[in-house]
């Protein structure tokens, strides 16, 4: 969410917010001095100064505070393909909408994105964990498109669409990680628009 979108909610879920990233930023900072295994939720919860139960209504797991980052980026998606009446081919609209939810990401987020990506590539049980959630990302997705296009839940397309999309931004975020997020976000977009653009160029391929 953009800071216009943060200031225009009621306070009461201002304050879930704050609450949230505080936790976030906790695990991304204990996380990375003295390791996954090695923090509680009690240390995360002092760290960011609220109780256990507030941590437990928060985040379903430990893990979860620690792929934040990630998890605002689908968050962001989904809803914008919610939102959006579909047009034209819909690869080309999932791409759209990936890119206007990266574009309404706060400006924290690029930092943040990259030392979540580090933190996973270091620590097994994040990594295992951003994989959990995009699988949960894919289905939502297809189910999302079933519904926009009246199409059955279970239609393959549909799953390949979403397993499609995911991977185009996996390949374009791994390449903006490893450059240490040089451009910035623009870079980050460019990489996308050149990941999705090769889906159907390679279905073209031949030998």
């Amino acid at each position: 969410m953009t800071s216009d979108d943060v200031r225009s909610l009621p306070l009461r879920e201002r304050k879930k917010l704050r609450t949230r990233r505080a936790l976030a930023d906790a695990a991304l900072r204990l996380f990375t001095e003295q390791g996954f295994d090695a923090t509680t939720l009690e240390e995360l919860a002092e760290e960011a100064e609220v109780s256990k139960s507030t941590f437990s209504r928060t985040f379903p797991a430990k893990e979860a505070a620690g792929i934040e980052a990630e998890a605002e980026l689908w968050t962001a998606f989904l809803a914008t393909v919610e939102a959006d009446t579909l047009t034209g081919p819909v690869l080309d609209a999932l791409h759209r909408a990936l890119a206007a939810a990266l574009d309404g990401l706060d400006d924290t987020w690029d930092a943040r994105f990259l030392a979540t990506r580090r933190l996973a590539a270091a620590e097994p049980a994040l990594l295992r964990y951003v994989e959990h959630h995009r699988a949960q990302v894919k289905e939502q997705l297809a189910t999302l498109l079933a519904g926009k296009l009246a199409l059955d839940a279970d239609d393959l397309r549909l799953h390949v669409l979403a397993e499609l999309t995911l991977t185009a931004f996996s390949i374009a975020g791994r390449a903006w990680v490893r450059a240490h997020g040089a451009g910035a976000r623009p870079a980050l977009q460019t990489a996308l628009t050149g990941t999705i653009h090769a889906v159907p160029a390679s279905l073209d391929l031949t030998a």
